[in-house]
């Protein structure tokens, strides 16, 4: 955001400097790879120059987690409604589509059956970023280490020798975009409504001892935390003599209007056929009958793209088709950046400007 401004400020209209930085191309680039993006989510993909075939890179297919079951303490507890829900993925970027494994009693169909509960442990550790060091290189040789997982992260040579202080923002983007698996996910600052300024938050569902983050002005570390949730124990679908199972679509609903929808509309309300759910900026959050159990999600996602970037040899990862149109974007969001800044006649290419 600093580079930004200070790019929208220099003079370069004046003529007094003749070229972009490597970094402000690598930002015009992102940008408009992320409006083309946004552009093809608002119009679910259809109508746009970009279809979901464009983004097969990015396209996260079948992921399978168990719903979790909602405490009374849990911040998504809603004590009118049946639910199960699941945190959102660290690099997720838009829905496709997401259905869940229900488990019914076709002799008893308005009781639901009963399976038990098991335990699933989250491992959460916290860690501050550490300051830059007060001289270049500011963060040379950067690692990330678990006393349980042995090194997980170690910063590539172009990120560890930059002569800008404000090189961490590039780190944690490397950091977040390289150690994303289906055991490991590394958020920023905020995970389940919980906030921690300039940090990161690991989580997994194996154990990760102590993460210390080596490299810049001192060392720092974070200790395991386990946080129990309960689970449907699937376990025990085999032994229940009248027990039906299916996979079922999941409607998604607006947060805003959800509750209206289960409320009012009859023909909104979860059944048999098609299920009712709603996407926070943390949870997936699935809405059942009180006659069935949801023991499992599964969803198929777009995730972040990866940051374009010229330092790292890291290329668009949207097919090879829609790079031309990022590149006129980019040329475009670059030239309107460079002309006069006189606020009317900025203002004029409406696109650029409301997206």
């Amino acid at each position: 955001m600093h580079l930004e401004v200070n790019q929208r400020l220099q003079e370069v209209a004046s003529f007094k400097r003749d070229k972009f930085f490597p970094e402000e191309i690598d930002m015009a680039l992102n940008k408009a790879m992320f409006r083309l993006l946004e552009d093809a989510v608002v119009n679910k993909f259809e109508d746009t120059q970009i279809r979901l075939g464009h983004v097969s890179a990015l396209l996260q297919k079948n992921r399978i987690v168990d719903a979790i079951i909602p405490s009374t303490s849990d911040p998504v507890y809603q004590p009118e409604f049946s639910t199960v829900y699941s945190t959102v993925p660290a690099d997720f970027y838009w829905l496709v589509n997401l259905r869940a494994e229900v488990v019914s009693d076709k002799v008893n169909c308005k009781t639901a059956p009963v399976l038990g509960n098991v335990a699933l442990t989250e491992n959460i550790v916290v860690v501050k970023f550490p300051s830059p060091k007060a001289v270049s290189p500011f963060y040379d040789t950067l690692t990330v280490t678990s006393t349980d997982q042995g090194t997980l992260y170690t910063a590539p040579t172009p990120l560890r020798n930059i002569t800008n202080a404000n090189t961490k923002s590039d780190l944690v983007r490397n950091i977040i975009e390289t150690l994303q698996t289906t055991n490991l996910r590394v958020y920023y600052e905020s995970y389940r409504e919980r906030f921690e300024a300039d940090s990161l938050i690991f989580v997994s569902n194996s154990t990760l001892g102590t993460i210390t983050i080596t490299g810049g002005l001192a060392t720092t570390s974070g200790t395991n935390s386990q946080v129990v949730y309960a689970t449907a124990n699937r376990g025990t679908i085999s032994t229940l003599p009248n027990a039906v199972v299916k996979v079922i679509q999941a409607k998604n609903h607006e947060q805003d209007d959800i509750y209206s929808a289960l409320t009012a509309n009859y023909f909104y309300k979860p059944d048999s056929i098609e299920l009712s759910m709603e996407q926070t900026f943390d949870y997936f959050i699935v809405y059942h009958e009180k006659s069935s159990l949801v023991t499992r999600l599964m969803y198929d996602y777009i995730r972040k793209p990866k940051s374009i970037s010229l330092l790292l040899g890291q290329n668009c990862e949207l097919s090879e088709t829609t790079h031309y149109k990022i590149i006129d974007l980019a040329v475009e969001i670059l030239r309107l950046d460079t002309k006069d800044q006189n606020y009317p006649q900025t203002t004029q290419d409406i696109q650029l400007r409301t997206n």
